[in-house]
């Protein structure tokens, strides 16, 4: 085993009505005990996100034929994605020091989350892993934007490195393109005439890692650098279209972010 190994699961499921869940899923091995972590983040439209943390040992999504399942006791959850498509890998970053390898579960699913007896989601949904055998704050990269958009007929999912290492993968419906242009309103394909337009209407969470996704893990400052806990991150849930000539408009939900190294 490397030093440092990262095993990060993502899945969501937006709806039609501007809902949105958001699980992560982790495990980290690295001087000492593994640490496992796990944050639920839930949005109804027109009432604040929620984010519900736990560092006890829960079951990764588990993927079989067809299917993508999630169970958590804890909170009495229960996810499901379906038909997720055909999974999309690239590793992303490689070097002597490790590697991040990139997995796409699931570009396009229809999911379906019960929470309790009384929350429901049921829409479109994205899965994805990362494997990560370096520490974070070593990646040669100031910024990067990633984002996912989903409806019944498209799949589009972006990332853009920026720093000493420049890195993008974009896929539209499992086909590897190229964008002219990434950015947090807009993603226009280097055809000039693909362009998905995002709303940003909603802030789903913000702010230094350290004090938002990382801030239930003890001893912060002992595990990680400042630099890492001063990462900041801006995400957001997005109205968007998909604009293409001679065709209709696209119109979904779309989760996307943007991370800043100090």
């Amino acid at each position: 085993m490397p030093d440092f190994d990262l095993s990060k699961w993502y899945a969501d499921c937006t709806t039609e009505q501007g809902d949105a869940v958001i699980v992560y899923c982790a495990e980290l091995h690295w001087r000492g005990p593994a640490i496992h972590y796990t944050n639920l983040l839930t949005y109804h439209r027109g009432r604040p996100a929620r984010s519900r943390f736990s560092l006890r040992k829960q079951p990764p999504p588990q993927v079989r034929d067809g299917s993508i399942g999630w169970r958590s006791r804890a909170w009495n959850v229960e996810a499901c994605w379906l038909e997720p498509g055909m999974a999309v890998r690239e590793i992303l970053f490689d070097s002597p020091a490790g590697s991040l390898e990139w997995d796409c579960v699931a570009p396009r699913s229809a999911a379906q989350v019960r929470i309790g007896a009384d929350e429901h989601f049921r829409g479109w949904g994205y899965v994805e892993h990362l494997r990560l055998s370096l520490p974070p704050w070593r990646l040669p990269i100031c910024r990067l934007q990633w984002g996912r958009f989903i409806n019944a007929t498209d799949a589009l999912v972006w990332i853009d490195w920026r720093g000493p290492y420049n890195r993008q993968a974009v896929y539209h419906n499992g086909a590897a393109v190229v964008a002219q242009v990434i950015g947090d309103r807009e993603i226009r394909l280097a055809d000039s005439e693909t362009v998905l337009t995002l709303d940003t209407s909603t802030v789903l969470r913000e702010g230094a890692l350290g004090a938002t996704a990382l801030a239930v893990l003890p001893n912060l400052d002992r595990l990680f650098p400042a630099a890492m806990l001063n990462v900041r991150e801006r995400k957001w849930l997005s109205r968007a279209v998909l604009r293409r000539p001679g065709q209709p408009d696209s119109m979904g939900m779309a989760i996307h972010e943007v991370i800043e190294w100090p």
